[in-house]
Parts: structure tokens; sequence; C-alpha cells
């Protein structure tokens, strides 16, 4: 099934006192992890959503169009929160911490159990379809953290290349779920990425005082 953008999800949200929309993005998502979206109707959005037919109308006209939603709300609210997670933390390795915690609990707690055991073209189109505006997510909230790490290394990094990386590590735990030993070692990343900048930065400080 095709995506297509949904142009004025966030605007309804927005002007809806009554949180109704924000319970049909929710609920639809909780349908489309048990049932999948092909045999998805809009009987079964309004069940999960708690809210009645005409409320479900009122704001959407098919069932294509709360899927759209579903898939803009989904991606805007990732591209939202990395970035705000971050927000107002001065410290480079604080900020690349809060950044990883809000990531890995964000996979977790968006993604229904079993994600490509119902249906999952869906789901593989959806995670294609968004992984550069995800990528470009992950580069904006991690903007001071290249900054200081290539302050202390004294070169670049390639920073397309390290959230490429980054992204598809988090997206494998979609198939293979993480672990407490794994989201140990994710968590841990800033940490290890920070003594490593640190070694080098101190190597080449011995090297020029030799």
């Amino acid at each position: 099934m095709k995506m297509v953008p949904h142009p004025d999800w966030s605007q309804l949200v927005a002007t809806d006192q009554s949180g109704s929309v924000l319970k049909i993005l929710d609920g639809t998502l909780r349908a489309i992890g048990s049932m999948g979206t092909r045999r998805l109707s809009m009987s079964d959005i309004c069940e999960s959503s708690g809210v009645s037919r005409g409320t479900l109308y009122r704001y959407f006209t098919s069932k294509e169009d709360v899927l759209a939603a579903v898939s803009e709300f989904v991606c805007s609210s990732f591209e939202r929160g990395i970035v705000e997670a971050g927000e107002g933390i001065a410290d480079p390795i604080a900020r690349f911490r809060a950044v990883m915690r809000f990531y890995g609990r964000f996979t977790i707690e968006r993604s229904p159990d079993g994600i490509f055991e119902v249906e999952p073209a869906f789901h593989l189109q959806f995670l294609r379809s968004h992984f550069n505006r995800h990528k470009a997510a992950v580069a904006r909230a991690l903007g001071p953290v290249f900054d200081y790490f290539e302050s202390l290394v004294g070169t670049s990094i390639d920073r397309d290349a390290f959230c490429d990386t980054m992204v598809r590590m988090q997206l494998s735990t979609l198939i293979i779920p993480a672990t407490p030993e794994w989201l140990a070692i994710w968590n841990s990343t800033p940490d290890r990425l920070s003594e490593w900048a640190l070694q080098i930065a101190n190597s080449q400080t011995d090297h020029k005082k030799g």
C-alpha cells in the first residue's frame, strides 16, 4: 500500500481540542500491530481508537487517509523528539547520551510487537521511505557532538556515514529485538567514542611534544 504524506495531520492535531485525532492515530498504530493494514477497516480504527464513526469521518475520509497521517505522525514525532532530546544540553557527551537513549526508547515504544510478522511490506515501505529523514534528524540532533569530536581529533568526521550506520543499527532491533545487553552497549556508545577521541587527542599532543 502506497503511503502518500498527509499534509494536514499536524494542523488537525493542533486544532483538535478534544484530542480525538491523537486517539485515532495511536489507535490505528495499535490496530496495525495486531492485524496489519490490508484487513484493517474504518470500523477497526474506531474500535481501537475509542472514537465514533462520526468523529473518525470528521477528520479522515478513508482508511488510506488515516494510514498516510499515521505514517507522517510517526516520522514527524521521531524528528521532533530526537532533536528535542538534546536541546539545552551544553555538554556534548551528555547530549549524545540523551539522543541515544531517546532513539532506543522510541524504537521500542513506537514499534508494534512482531512488526514484520503482520504485513511486513507495509512496515518495510515505511522504513525505506523515511530512512533519509531519520538520518537528517539524527544529524541535526548530534551536530554539536560532531563539532566537539572534530575539535578533539583535529579532523572532519564523515557525519553522513556515522548517522547512516546509527540508523541502520537501531532499525536492526526491529528484526532482532534489543536485549538489555544490547541496550547497555547502545547507551554506552557516547562514552566509548569519547574515550577514543580523547586517546587520539592525547596521542597527537604527545607526538607534537616529542
